[in-house]
């Protein structure tokens, strides 16, 4: 039974970004067991917010990513969560992603591809953007490489949109200059389908000579790139549960820390875009395609070694001196890629996808899947596609 008294929570946040529909689904979760609460979206503009201060709101969940929408937000003079990183850390409670964790990854699944040269291009004075590139930069100087790095002129607003106006600001030039193969991180999918198109223009070809990684995994942004992007997956519905935690904590007048509270990545939805092997060994290269093209069914090293005929003392060494893993591990990288396509993409129950992913069996899907991924087969499957 509803409660006399409605707590009105305002919900300032775009609906056209994947990631701010994936905080409302979090936010609502969280709503089910507060039957007292009424959400009001709100949209992200400062006229609007002012309005909101007539219908008596209570407290906020804000996506907020200019001064504008931080001033009319605090003028509403209500406890309010903040689930953006575009500003630098403006006074409020805020939750949302590990950033540099974020960089690292992007870093670790590009190297992964055999890669020497890097690129990081995006925004010199948005938060988000700077931690990743942080990240990015640390994990790559770790491993002995460095990243060229392009940003947008400073003073451009954070466009949810994606009007980044890529193909005029010098980014296809300073693409074209840059030592081939090369790897990019871009820290929104926006800037990476934006980057998909620079390359076209510029008759450069991806991934052969541009591999390309973004971040948020947008299903649509993804699949209208060229080829279709590589993306860091964010459990934006998490985020959205733990704001709405947070705000309540603030509603019933208990004090929260100041300090932001940041979930890491779920990790790297591999696509065509970044599909390339950057190596100077034709055998090495022979049975890691080999590997992938063949991650749907049960594979073992002699299968491999069968495909690619050297002795396995000297592919295993080769093998991990380029990529840094073993022939097995390439397999199980394999299957367990298979499987996240499968667990995204449809509703086959587990035994199933285990099945077709190359498992012998469910337990055994289970145990490899968690240890390369840190969670289970059901958790993916449901922070993926609740996105």
């Amino acid at each position: 039974m509803v409660s006399a008294k409605l707590i009105r929570v305002g919900l300032v946040l775009t609906h056209g970004l994947a990631y701010c529909r994936g905080v409302l689904r979090g936010v609502k979760e969280f709503a089910e067991t507060r039957p007292d609460w009424l959400l009001m979206p709100v949209p992200p503009e400062s006229r609007e917010i002012c309005a909101v201060a007539k219908m008596k709101v209570s407290g906020v969940i804000a996506h907020v990513y200019t001064e504008e929408l931080h001033r009319a937000v605090r003028a509403l003079k209500k406890p309010w969560v903040n689930v953006a990183a575009v500003l630098a850390e403006p006074p409020a409670p805020r939750v949302g992603i590990d950033d540099r964790l974020v960089g690292a990854l992007a870093a670790k699944h590009l190297l992964e591809r055999g890669l020497s040269h890097f690129a990081f291009l995006g925004h010199g004075d948005h938060y988000y953007s700077v931690e990743r590139e942080r990240g990015f930069c640390e994990a790559l100087a770790t491993a002995g490489f460095s990243a060229a790095v392009f940003h947008e002129r400073e003073g451009i607003r954070f466009d949810p949109v994606g009007r980044l106006w890529a193909f005029d600001s010098g980014i296809g030039r300073w693409l074209r200059e840059l030592t081939k193969p090369l790897g990019v991180f871009a820290p929104n999918d926006i800037w990476g389908l934006h980057l998909t198109e620079v390359c076209r223009q510029m008759s450069l070809r991806v991934p052969d000579d541009v591999a390309i990684i973004g971040v948020d995994n947008d299903d649509l942004l993804c699949d209208l790139a060229r080829p279709a992007l590589s993306s860091i997956a964010i459990p934006s519905e998490k985020i959205g549960y733990a704001a709405a935690t947070m705000l309540a904590r603030l509603l019933a007048g208990r004090r929260v820390s100041r300090r932001p509270l940041v979930f890491p990545p779920l990790g790297v939805v591999s696509r065509r875009s970044s599909d390339v092997l950057a190596i100077d060994d034709a055998d090495v290269v022979a049975a890691a395609r080999f590997i992938r093209e063949h991650g749907h069914r049960v594979l073992c090293v002699g299968d491999v070694l069968a495909a690619v005929p050297v002795s396995r003392r000297s592919l295993e060494r080769r093998f991990r001196q380029h990529l840094g893993r073993s022939l097995l591990e390439e397999i199980r990288r394999a299957h367990v890629d298979r499987a996240k396509d499968l667990l995204a993409g449809s509703d086959l129950a587990l035994h199933t996808i285990a099945q077709r992913a190359g498992f012998s069996d469910a337990k055994q899907f289970s145990i490899v899947f968690r240890q390369l991924t840190g969670t289970t087969p059901r958790e993916f499957r449901h922070q993926i596609r609740s996105r």
